[in-house]
C-alpha cells in the first residue's frame, strides 16, 4: 500500500484545515514588500499602528457588522464558547475591534481625531477559492474625527499611492454614495417595493434571485448590488440606484469629493450600484480592483462609518478607512508580474572542513554578521567539494575555508568563487575585510 505525501511510517501526516494557507519564504518576499510599503506610506500620512487581540466579545461584531452581512447570513463567524461561558469569536475583520479598543480607552474623549493602522489576520468560514481564505491577511487604516470629505479623499488617494509604489498602472477607485442612515431608510421602502415588483413580474424560465439575495432583500434590500450571480446582478441592474436618493447634504458631500479627488488627480468611475458588505457604511463607499485574479478581484475597499462608533458605546465620532486583502493584492502582483525587490546577495560562505575548525568558523560567521554582512554557514563540517558546490548554489562569490591545517597556521583561505583565485590570509586579515565589506 502506498503511503500519502509526506508520510514514511505508520502515523498518518497531519493536514493543514481547508482554507488556511501555509506561505513559504519564495511568497512571503511578496507579503513583507507589501507591508513594508505600507507602513512606509501611513507613517508619511501620520497614521500609527495599533495591534487589537485576534479573539473578541461575540457582540462586538454582533452589533457592528450588521444582519444583513454575509459573515451573519451566511454564518461566517469562528465562534465558540469558553471555559468561562463566554461567546468568543475570531476576528472576521479589523474596523470593530479597533473601534472597541478606542472607545474602552478613552482615547476618543481625549481627542476624536485618531489614525491608525493595522496588519493581521481574520477569519471568515467561507468556501474556499482563488483570494479567498479561511484564514486571511488584512491590511488596514482607520481615520476618525473628521466628517469632512476631505478624510475621505486623502484614505482614497493613499489607497492609490500604495498601489502606484507596489508598480500597478492605470489605478482606478470604483465610487458610490449610499447615503446616511435617513436616505437609506426611506431607500429601502422604495427597494423592497421594486424588488417585490420584479418578483411579482417574472414569468417561468426568467432570471430569479438567488437564496442569499432574498434573505437580503428582506433584511437589508441594499445588499442585493453585491451580489455575484449573474442572474442577480441582471435583476439588480433594473432597480433604482441610492445615488438618486441621497438627502442633500450626502449628495453635496459626494461632490466635494469628487473635487478633491480632481484637483489631486486621482482617476475614478461613479459606481452607482457599489455597496459594501458589512453594514455600518455610510455616504461614501469604493473599492479598487486589479485583473487577472478572478472574480474576487477587489483587493482594496473602504468607506465612511459615521454612526458605528456611537453604536458600540462611544462618543458620537465620523469615520472613514479603507482595508487590503494582502493574499489577493498578491494574486494581483504577480498576475501582473510586479516582483518585490532582490533579496540581499550571499556574499561569504564559511566553510568548515572538520570539528577542529568549527569554533573558528563560528566566530567568523557571528561576526561578520554583527557587520551587518549577511554571511552563510551550515554549522557543521563538510567536505571542500560538497561545500564548494552549496556556496556555488548558494550564489556566495567568496568562500571562506578552514581546517586542521589551516587553525595549526591561523590562517583561512580566501576563494574567489567567480575567479577561482584563492589567497591565503590570517584571520586578522579575515576579519578587517569582513568588516569593511
Amino acid at each position: 500500500m502506498s503511503e500519502a505525501p509526506g508520510q514514511e511510517g505508520g502515523a498518518q501526516a497531519i493536514q493543514a484545515i481547508r482554507g488556511m494557507k501555509d506561505v513559504f519564504p519564495a511568497e512571503v518576499r511578496y507579503y513583507q514588500w507589501v507591508e513594508k510599503t505600507a507602513r512606509e506610506l501611513f507613517e508619511l500620512y501620520g497614521y500609527r499602528e495599533i495591534r487589537t487581540p485576534v479573539l473578541e466579545p461575540t457582540e462586538l461584531f454582533a452589533r457592528s457588522v450588521g444582519d444583513s452581512s454575509d459573515i451573519v447570513v451566511s454564518k461566517q463567524m469562528y465562534t465558540f464558547v469558553d471555559p468561562g461561558e463566554r461567546s468568543n469569536t475570531l476576528r472576521p475583520e479589523g474596523t470593530a475591534g479597533v473601534v472597541r479598543a478606542l472607545i474602552e480607552s478613552g482615547l476618543l474623549k481625549e481627542t476624536s481625531q485618531q489614525k491608525l493602522y493595522y496588519i493581521g489576520p481574520m477569519f471568515r468560514y467561507e468556501k474556499p477559492q482563488k483570494g479567498r481564505l479561511r484564514q486571511f491577511t488584512q491590511i488596514g487604516i482607520e481615520f476618525f474625527g473628521i466628517d469632512h470629505p476631505a478624510a475621505d479623499a486623502e484614505v482614497i488617494t493613499l489607497c492609490t499611492h500604495l498601489l502606484n509604489h507596489l508598480g500597478f498602472k492605470g489605478v482606478t477607485t470604483r465610487l458610490n454614495n449610499i447615503g446616511c442612515r435617513e436616505c437609506r431608510k426611506a431607500y429601502n421602502e422604495v427597494l423592497r417595493k421594486a424588488i417585490a415588483e420584479l418578483v411579482s413580474s417574472q414569468e417561468a424560465g426568467e432570471p430569479s434571485w438567488c437564496d442569499l439575495c432574498e434573505q437580503r432583500a428582506k433584511v437589508n434590500p441594499m445588499r442585493v448590488f453585491d451580489c455575484k450571480v449573474e442572474e442577480c446582478r441582471l435583476l439588480a441592474s433594473k432597480l433604482p440606484k441610492i445615488s438618486d436618493s441621497v438627502c442633500e447634504t450626502c449628495a453635496r458631500h459626494s461632490e466635494r469629493l469628487a473635487g478633491l479627488l480632481d484637483a489631486a488627480g486621482v482617476s475614478y468611475t461613479l459606481a452607482p450600484d457599489l455597496v459594501r458588505g458589512l453594514d455600518y457604511y455610510t455616504r461614501t463607499v469604493f473599492e479598487i480592483e486589479q485583473g487577472g485574479i478572478g472574480a474576487q478581484n477587489a483587493v482594496i475597499g473602504g468607506g465612511r462609518y459615521d454612526n458605528l462608533v456611537e453604536d458600540l458605546g462611544g462618543p458620537p465620532t465620523p469615520a472613514v478607512g479603507m482595508s487590503i486583502g494582502l493574499e489577493r493584492l498578491v494574486l494581483a502582483l504577480q498576475a501582473a508580474e510586479l516582483e518585490p525587490p532582490p533579496e540581499p546577495e550571499v556574499e561569504f560562505y564559511i566553510l568548515a572542513l572538520d570539528e577542529a575548525a568549527m569554533g573558528k568558523a563560528f566566530e567568523l560567521a557571528e561576526y561578520a554578521r554583527m557587520h551587518g554582512v549577511p554571511v552563510l554557514f551550515d554549522c557543521q563540517p563538510r567536505s571542500a567539494r560538497a561545500g564548494l558546490r552549496a556556496a556555488s548554489k548558494a550564489g556566495a562569490r567568496v568562500a571562506l575555508i578552514l581546517g586542521t591545517y589551516e587553525m595549526e597556521r591561523g590562517v583561512c583561505q580566501w576563494k574567489n568563487l567567480e575567479t577561482s583565485e584563492q589567497v591565503e590570509l590570517t584571520f586578522e586579515e579575515i576579519e578587517r575585510n569582513l568588516a569593511e565589506a
